[in-house]
């Protein structure tokens, strides 16, 4: 009797302890106490991942995982020390830097000076064929090693941005990358706190935790991107649980995500989205033209139909606090276009391409169909060309584009850098203005807070006026996340997930 009891005792407990193995067992899906991996779906992949090479958000969203720059942004705006412990100006021409001790590269070599220097000497050498902004933003003399954690960037005039500019060089491992004038493409070494395990080129990419981070180990293990260029499709990955994060939701579609599972996250937005008119050439070579565009075409209706009236309509390039609140957008009136169409002689009409990414930026292709709806009610016939990212942007950066293209450009919230969205640098529109060059130029080696801001007010109001795009909205972010993830949304668009966690 004894011994029966004992194998009745003995089975109960094999009973209680099979389901506390089970968790264990090979196949099963990660409990939210156990997760350590994040799936983040963008619209498009990255560029490369040598940061030399790269220059949109997207891609700045994989690669600041795994390379840092001196100083960065926090939430609000300001920018905060990163492998720069502190700044300062020595004179109108060189900002000296002082430099975080004890931090090496993923292949362990130590972050010195050094690599500042190699870093921006390699980003301006002629023989390596760039885009990046800062090779325009930082009129670049010499870098000057004053030791190993002291260096001088020395420029040709006055660069008093020079802080906001390097927030975008991330710095590089000079042992890895010496010699290389082409983009690396299947490793690479920073000082982030995420190493590279591999990419395959309009899949995935995949990062791990350094473990050796100086500024602690991230909570989550591994971070797997992936490029899903529609937004349906990015929904549906979110909805069952083959994804974590997803970028640009649709407003109509917020709904069919706040479930127990899923949450929708959003932060006003931070990215100026307009139709680039080419201006060095007929029909937008005249501004009655170009003025013409932005009566014709109801934004507020668009933005009501395709966002949910979530978007900001602006006129005003620059971000708040440095935008002008006198700056109305144009009204919608075609009356008035059609009249400055018959003044600049195309009574008539006339027939344009429009190009658009698709998938790049919120409901991209149908603002586009829209934009052309309302341009033909007006005599111009628009041809619509959605284009994959991958092409667009070569396009686009190699003067290709049509007519009019439609993009969106953000990140610097500090009035000029928005600023110089409107320039044939930035823009490529071949919009040029001399009243409005001249208090751009005058700005860009201005150190004077308060006359900073005079000319920021003036050369908004004459793009404004001289319409070199036509001005849609700011894109406002919105993502679809799990519910459990612990991350918030930045005005800026930066996914950034070292501090992030599982709840």
């Amino acid at each position: 009797m004894k011994k029966n009891r004992s194998i009745y005792v003995l089975l109960v407990l094999v009973l209680m302890i099979l389901p506390l193995l089970s968790g264990f067992a090979g196949g099963q899906e990660e409990t939210t106490a156990t997760k350590t991996k994040v799936m983040i779906a963008q619209g498009v992949d990255t560029e490369a991942v040598d940061p030399t090479f790269a220059q949109s958000t997207a891609s700045w969203n994989v690669l600041h995982h795994i390379f840092e720059p001196l100083m960065l942004r926090d939430a609000d705006m300001v920018l905060q020390p990163v492998l720069a412990e502190s700044w300062e100006v020595v004179d109108e021409l060189t900002w000296r830097f002082k430099l975080r001790q004890g931090v090496t590269f993923h292949s362990g070599a130590p972050f010195t000076a050094e690599a500042v220097k190699f870093t921006l000497e390699r980003m301006f050498n002629p023989d390596v064929e760039t885009k990046h902004r800062a090779r325009r933003d930082i009129p670049l003399d010499k870098v000057v090693v004053v030791d190993d954690f002291t260096v001088d960037i020395v420029t040709e005039k006055p660069t008093p941005l020079m802080p906001h500019f390097l927030r975008t060089v991330l710095i590089i491992d000079p042992g890895m990358y010496a010699g290389k004038n082409e983009p690396l493409i299947d490793q690479a070494s920073g000082t982030g706190s995420y190493k590279l395990i591999e990419w395959v080129r309009d899949d995935h990419l995949s990062l791990e935790a350094n473990s050796d981070y100086w500024g602690g180990v991230p909570a989550i293990q591994e971070l797997v991107f992936r490029p899903i260029p529609e937004a349906s499709t990015r929904i549906a990955e979110l909805l069952t649980g083959a994804v974590d994060l997803i970028v640009n939701v649709p407003p109509d579609q917020s709904g069919r995500i706040e479930t127990d599972a899923t949450a929708i996250r959003a932060s006003s937005g931070g990215r100026d989205v307009f139709l680039g008119l080419i201006a060095d050439k007929p029909p937008f070579n005249d501004t009655r033209v170009r003025q013409a565009v932005n009566y014709a075409v109801d934004v507020d209706a668009i933005n009501k139909a395709l966002l949910g009236g979530m978007a900001e309509p602006y006129a005003a390039v620059p971000m708040p606090p440095n935008n002008d609140p006198k700056i109305k957008p144009y009204s919608f009136d075609q009356a008035k276009a059609r009249q400055l169409l018959a003044e600049a002689g195309y009574a008539d009409g006339f027939e344009v391409t429009l190009q658009t990414p698709n998938g790049r930026y919120l409901k991209d292709k149908e603002a586009a169909q829209a934009v052309a709806g309302y341009l033909d009610q007006v005599g111009i016939k628009v041809k619509v060309e959605a284009l994959d990212w991958s092409v667009f942007v070569p396009n686009w950066l190699n003067r290709k584009t049509s007519e009019m293209f439609l993009l969106g450009l953000g990140g610097w919230f500090d009035g000029q850098g928005e600023l110089s969205w409107l320039t044939d640098a930035v823009s490529r529109t071949g919009w040029v203005n001399e009243k409005f060059m001249k208090p751009f130029q005058e700005l860009q080696v201005t150190f004077d807070e308060s006359r900073r801001q005079e000319l920021i007010m003036e050369a908004q109001a004459v793009a404004a006026e001289d319409a070199p795009w036509l001005y849609l909205w700011r894109q406002p972010s919105i993502y679809g996340v799990n519910q459990d993830l612990n991350w918030e949304p930045r005005r800026d668009e930066y996914i950034f997930l070292w501090d992030a966690s599982f709840e």
